[in-house]
Formats: structure tokens, sequence, C-alpha cells
């Protein structure tokens, strides 16, 4: 078998690309999770709904800025109050204080300042009608897990509390 046929005749399932986020201001990279395809039969790797949902996010509307940072910050309250960081706590500080206090995180603002967009992840499944966009942060406070807003048809959700969600959860109309 040559390099090219094993090439023409492979399945192929994801590809990655780095675009260029006007909405996070710096380029990120796409997973591109697709429809089984080869070589030989390339006019299903991508639907039109899979580029409206790349579309989707590089169009991500300034309008969604307050509901990001709520997102991440929900999950920034929610880790600290059920992790144990192992931080000293202050005088009648509480441990989730504590927690907060030395990640810097004290309202929303600073949450959205503290989380590292990583990646995002188009995912297109041929059991669903809708379009899913899953964008990746590594904030500080969950540098292990990470956090992942969900964005469907073009709308951010709401978050899950780490990378690689189960997108079925959120297909429902």
């Amino acid at each position: 078998m040559t390099r090219e046929e094993i090439l023409i005749n492979s399945i192929w399932t994801s590809g990655k690309m780095n675009v260029y986020s006007e909405f996070f201001q710096k380029e990120v990279r796409l997973d591109l999770l697709t429809s089984n395809y080869n070589l030989k039969n390339t006019e299903k790797i991508i639907s039109e709904r899979f580029v409206q949902a790349i579309n989707d996010f590089l169009n991500l509307p300034v309008e969604s800025s307050p509901l990001i940072k709520k997102l991440l910050y929900k999950h920034c309250l929610e880790c600290c109050e059920n992790t144990s960081f192992g931080f000293d706590t202050l005088d009648g500080e509480t441990e989730t204080q504590a927690n907060l206090r030395e990640f810097g995180i004290s309202n929303e603002e600073n949450a959205f300042e503290k989380s590292y967009i990583d990646h995002i992840v188009v995912d297109e499944s041929e059991q669903s009608n809708n379009r899913f966009v899953r964008i990746s942060f590594y904030p500080v406070w969950e540098e292990e897990h990470g956090c992942e807003l969900i964005m469907k048809n073009g709308i951010v959700l709401d978050y899950f509390g780490e990378s690689g969600t189960y997108i079925g959860q959120f297909d429902y109309d």
C-alpha cells in the first residue's frame, strides 16, 4: 500500500485550525470534530451547519460579555466553595474567602480576566439539528479540568465544569 492510498482511504474525523477572535482579541485554536469522511468522499467533510457554528464563535457579540463573565464567576465560586486548595485562612475568613483572595477574584470582571481561553470545539453531530460550540477556558482556579462555556445556535447558554462536555445534555429546544 502506498502513502497516497493510505491517505485517500483513511477515515478522518477531526482537524485543527487557528482563527483570530475579535471578541477575545487573540488567536484561538479550533478543534473541529466532523462527520466521518475520507479523501475519496470529501463532500461531507463539513456541512453548512458546521460552517455556521464556526461563524457563531467568530461573530460572538459583545452583548454576550456580561453573561460570559457571570458564568465564569459562577464557576469560580462553585470551585472555591467545593475545593480545598490548601491556602491559609486569615482570622475570621472562610476557606472559600481564602481561595478567592489567593486567586485574586472578587467579582465577575476579575473572573473573566483570570480565565484564559484555550480553544474551542465545534462538534457536528448528525443526530442534532442544533449548532454547538464549546469554548474551553483554563482559569486560575481550575487549571486541571478547565471550564467550558456552551454556545447553541450562536447563543451562550451555560457553563460546564470541565473540558469534554457531553453536548447532548444541551440539545433541547
